[in-house]
């Protein structure tokens, strides 16, 4: 499933954000700020697909973060 990967925040590990501290300004100041969007995918079954699609359909909005490998 092809999908927009819209940057949110900078968050520390405890899940505090970073907006307008210190660090959060300079991380900020460069391509990964609130709003930057990416163009991505997913690799959803057709079962996954339709419910995500569905979910979003109500107005409901996912939110996921991302992690090394």
């Amino acid at each position: 499933m092809k999908i927009k990967l819209i940057f949110y925040d900078w968050q520390d590990e405890e899940f505090n954000s970073l907006y307008n501290t210190f660090d959060g300004n300079i991380l900020s100041a460069g391509d990964f700020h609130s709003g930057t969007t990416f163009d991505g995918e997913i690799k959803l079954d057709a079962e996954q697909e339709a419910e995500l699609k569905a979910r979003m359909q109500d107005g409901n909005r996912p939110v996921f973060w991302i992690m090394g490998e």
